[in-house]
């Protein structure tokens, strides 16, 4: 989900201009998808639940040719797109998609200039440190409302709680149709079953602590004398940061609630930058620093490449999502993985996660796309129970769909469904300003990102560019706090009915779910 920490779409045009100028704008080159070769007519194979095939919605779509363009961050989502981009463009050979799967680095550089320069991909994600209040106040969006004339049958099929005004609705309409379940953690513990045991560990069986984690990281360097290391992280893609730290806090007992504001404690209305649990967390990454158990070049590297080198055996541990397994599977079958619970502080005192809204992973729809009708086609079917199936078959367990009934094609691997029970118990739902009180949603329009953010922070704690968990969490808890401040003030002047008490839920238990029923007493 989008993060609730923005910066301004001028600062952030003007960032993106001089990174292109510098030349780093185009890392990958655009994929797009080729249409099928045409042959002899075959005797089509009988349909089998979970495969991907084109179905009618009902959309008139275009008889000329034409491109559509679509950009997501890639992994399991590609290989899902390839798949059905190929049999799309067979069903409609006038249609030619060009699909762009690219690291998120790449996607806060290419969104701000297509949205400057008025070309930007038909569909697109928006990029991290960027909400969705701020694209639909800076008119990138456009909504699916046209053209879906079943719009509130589509919307039916969704879990409770899954549209919110602010989030995923504005002025009324729906500007996305989510895919996956919010329940999907990135900070799984996905290990080396091999180097594991050599160091004497099975985190499948015995859930570790943050003691059992350091100790564990640095045998494993010990016993790899060069050759490999006990954790690795894709420390220059910044998100990934934030995710560590912020989840270590969590368990071990500071309540985050994702997607309404990062980082707030939503029992006090106080950012947790200065709890003894988030600096913590720090100094357990710091220490593990210090002991030489982290990747070399662990700060120049993304995600996807601190993925792709665990599975090459660079690395003992990697806090990531559970998309690295079917990757795993299909491009390095003979990697002996598993997975277990992130590890714990204090495994007798476990605070869950928490999710306010029941869906996540979200495409959005250009203002200015040329051929809107196309992206609605393609969410008909992708947010069907068809769609959902033929998602979860190819994605795996790696993003699952938001429909339950859609889970039985998700995997037969018994190590997988064990990991996807262990996600889901880590789950809570927790409460939202902006379902409370709609007008916060003109607070997060308002908001704009302090820098350095708490993923620069943290990085710059672990290259030693800054020092002082405590000072630097200090400060990064004061600017925040005023940028927040100001951004209530500027909605006030603007009509909003808002305060800081918008952000305290007294009848909030973190270790229960949080109801409507709740919402009614709050």
């Amino acid at each position: 989900m989008p993060t609730s920490h923005g910066i301004s779409r001028r600062e952030f045009l003007r960032t993106a201009s001089l990174l292109a100028a510098g030349g780093v704008l185009m890392a990958c080159a655009p994929a797009t998808v080729a249409p099928a070769a045409s042959g002899p007519t075959a005797t089509p194979a009988p349909f089998v639940k979970g495969d991907i095939r084109i179905v009618p919605s009902g959309v008139q779509l275009p008889t000329e040719p034409v491109t559509f363009r679509w950009l997501d961050s890639g992994d399991t989502k590609a290989v899902f797109w390839k798949q059905f981009f190929a049999k799309y463009q067979e069903a409609h050979p006038n249609i030619t998609v060009q699909y762009d799967g690219l690291p998120w680095n790449e996607i806060g550089k290419i969104v701000p200039l297509g949205i400057q320069n008025g070309n930007l991909h038909d569909v697109f994600s928006i990029p991290q440190g960027i909400t969705s209040a701020q694209a639909y106040a800076e008119g990138w969006l456009m909504p699916y409302d046209d053209l879906l004339s079943d719009l509130a049958a589509v919307k039916a099929a969704y879990p409770v709680g899954s549209f919110v005004e602010g989030i995923n609705v504005f002025g009324g309409k729906t500007y996305c149709l989510p895919h996956s379940t919010s329940k999907i953690t990135s900070t799984m513990l996905l290990f080396n079953q091999d180097y594991l045991q050599e160091a004497g560990y099975d985190p499948a069986a015995n859930t570790m602590t943050w003691d059992d984690y350091r100790v564990a990281a640095k045998k494993v360097t010990e016993n790899g004398k060069g050759q490999y290391y006990g954790v690795i992280i894709g420390g220059n893609q910044l998100n990934r940061w934030g995710a560590v730290v912020r989840d270590l806090a969590t368990f071990a007992g500071v309540p985050n609630v994702g997607s309404t504001l990062d980082d707030m404690n939503l029992l006090t209305g106080d950012y947790n930058f200065t709890s003894d649990e988030y600096i913590a967390a720090m100094e357990l990454l710091l220490a593990m620093n210090s002991d030489g158990s982290f990747f070399p070049g662990y700060l120049s590297i993304n995600a996807p490449q601190a993925r792709a080198q665990i599975a090459q055996g660079a690395a003992g541990m990697i806090l990531q999502g559970l998309w690295c397994l079917p990757q795993w599977k299909a491009e390095n079958p003979d990697f002996n993985w598993n997975t277990a619970h992130t590890p714990l502080a204090d495994p007798n005192n476990v605070m869950p996660l928490h999710v306010s809204i029941a869906v996540n992973n979200e495409m959005w729809l250009y203002a200015q796309s040329k051929h809107p009708e196309i992206a609605a086609d393609i969410m008909h079917y992708w947010t069907s129970l068809e769609g959902q199936l033929a998602w979860n078959r190819v994605a795996g367990v790696g993003d699952t769909g938001f429909m339950p009934e859609a889970m039985e094609t998700a995997s037969t691997d018994p190590r997988e469904l064990n990991a996807l029970a262990v996600q889901n118990g880590m789950y809570k739902v927790g409460p939202s300003p902006l379902i409370r009180n709609l007008d916060v949603a003109m607070i997060n329009q308002e908001l704009r990102a302090v820098t350095p953010n708490f993923n620069e922070v943290i990085q710059g704690l672990m290259a030693g560019q800054i020092i002082g968990a405590k000072e630097q969490f200090q400060d990064l808890q004061d600017r925040t706090n005023a940028e927040l401040d100001r951004a209530i003030k500027a909605a006030q002047d603007k009509g909003a009915n808002v305060s800081r008490d918008d952000y305290v839920f007294a009848n909030w238990d973190p270790m229960q779910d949080y109801t409507e029923a709740d919402y009614a007493t709050a």
